[in-house]
């Protein structure tokens, strides 16, 4: 049997086994609560392998093994940023937000925004910024699909791209959170999994352990060392790390979660996950430059690795190992962004007035709306993914780093310097990419800015009522211990 009959089989199995998950979810769901944080009722577990799935998008398994087979090893410094970042919202940020979802029962971070710097123009500012930010990446990880099914069966990438867009819309509009985070766990094991298990046969490939420090210095003298400047470098840290400090997409697996004590357990289990496929990826990208050191896009690195490398079966394994990375991303942003029409716009300023079941109704025809409407950028194939990938995610910490940190932290923060600092923070981190990115990342301007509009801002304006403050201020009673 050919490989792309193979993988055909392996992936069917893979599709079947995540339907029927988000079918039997469908079942679970009562209303939107349910759907939209799973009930608040997930375990560390379930929680950490949905975190570390959600990070781990097409960027992981396509982009940065490609950009471990250009540039060698140094790329791991973006890791350090994410684990940082997840430990900090584990064990710092996550109670304090989990007090507030109790006390308020919020279902998004735009319903964060508002009952803490007000309602109608903080909300929509977020919400709209977000949809932008996330249709960037949504395009992302449909060119990863894409890339995939074009090289495995021959077929121009579009059609992959479209096919995967198509299926996960499907599952997420049925299942929501619940089907989401059950899935995630799944999704998360055939990631690691498939990563470990391409490792020996990767460095068996490229020569075998003894002669890998030889193999990779005659590829390049800095490949197993520093290849980027550390301007690069620093990008690459701030510009992941701040984002998985702050990106809603994470941000609500802890909303989903059933208490504090859970959010510091499943922040390690994120961790543990992240380490294993981060490393193994680093491992698989170096070794094929070292087997095949002439690929036209970096970024089809592990197709062909899958392909040409591995036996069919184990192959099979690794592909659907990063269509589960990219199933297990869409889903979760679709969740963010769906719900910032719905919940967010639509029954929040729109139709207060409206009931549970309309709310759902306009909830999934927004998901379906914005799940499609990537795919035009996508066919536009703006960079390599993993690119791509970066500025979704310096838009994100760009955009509510500052309104996330100081608006939990700082009781002076307001409404003006909150929507301030929204618009500058995106603005100058989009405008730093319009002009070449000169000097720094735009993620290091854009939290700047953002940051000083906060403070500047905030501080030159009315203090914020305190029936704002005091939800998030206010005294933790015994009854909220955890």
């Amino acid at each position: 049997m050919s490989f792309g009959g193979v993988f055909a089989i392996a992936f069917v199995i893979f599709i079947v086994v995540i339907c029927y998950e988000g079918v039997s979810s469908a079942r679970r769901n009562k209303g939107e609560r349910d759907f939209l944080v799973a009930g608040s009722r997930m375990g560390a577990w379930i929680g950490g392998a949905s975190i570390a799935a959600t990070q781990m998008s097409a960027g992981t398994f396509v982009g940065t093994l490609g950009i471990h087979y250009l540039t060698g090893s140094s790329f791991l410094a973006a890791t350090f940023g994410i684990w940082a970042a997840f430990l900090i919202v584990g064990f710092v940020i996550a109670p304090r937000l989990r007090r507030y979802i109790r006390r308020r029962g919020a279902l998004t971070f735009p319903d964060f925004i508002s009952d803490r710097f007000g309602p109608k123009a903080p909300r929509i500012v977020v919400s709209v910024l977000l949809i932008g930010a996330y249709t960037v990446f949504l395009s992302a990880q449909y060119q990863a699909g894409g890339v995939i099914f074009g090289t495995v069966f021959g077929i121009p990438f579009y059609w992959g791209s479209i096919a995967l867009m198509v299926l996960i819309v499907l599952y997420t509009v049925v299942g929501g959170m619940t089907a989401v985070m059950r899935t995630d766990l799944i999704q998360q094991v055939v990631m690691v999994g498939g990563v470990i298990i391409g490792v020996p046969f990767a460095i068996h490939n490229a020569g075998g352990l003894a002669n890998l420090g030889s193999s990779f210095a005659d590829v390049a003298p800095d490949f197993a060392g520093w290849h980027y400047g550390w301007a690069d470098l620093v990008g690459f840290l701030f510009g992941f790390g701040f984002a998985a400090l702050c990106a809603p997409v994470l941000l609500m697996r802890y909303y989903a979660m059933r208490d504090e004590q859970t959010c510091r357990r499943g922040a390690v289990v994120s961790v543990l996950f992240t380490m294993m496929t981060f490393g193994s990826v680093a491992i698989i990208g170096m070794c094929v430059r070292v087997i095949r050191p002439n690929l036209d896009n970096a970024d089809s690195a592990s197709s062909i690795f899958a392909m040409d490398i591995l036996p069919p079966v184990v192959g099979a394994v690794l592909l659907t190992a990063v269509l589960a990375a990219v199933l297990s991303t869409v889903d979760s942003v679709l969740l963010v962004i769906g719900p910032a029409v719905s919940h967010d716009i639509y029954a929040n300023l729109i139709r207060p007035e409206t009931d549970e079941r309309s709310r759902m109704k306009v909830n999934r025809a927004a998901t379906v709306v914005l799940g499609v409407l990537p795919i035009l950028l996508t066919f536009a194939q703006l960079s390599v993914v993993q690119f791509i990938v970066l500025a979704y995610a310096a838009l994100v910490g760009s955009t509510v780093f500052a309104p996330l940190i100081f608006g939990l932290f700082w009781r002076k923060a307001n409404r003006a310097g909150a929507v301030a600092s929204m618009i500058s923070g995106f603005s100058v981190c989009l405008f730093w990419y319009i002009i070449g990115q000169p000097v720094v990342a735009p993620v290091i301007p854009g939290i700047a800015v953002s940051v000083l509009a906060m403070l500047v801002v905030s501080v030159r304006t009315q203090r914020p009522e305190e029936g704002l403050l005091s939800v998030f201020f206010d005294p933790v009673a015994e009854s909220e211990r955890v």
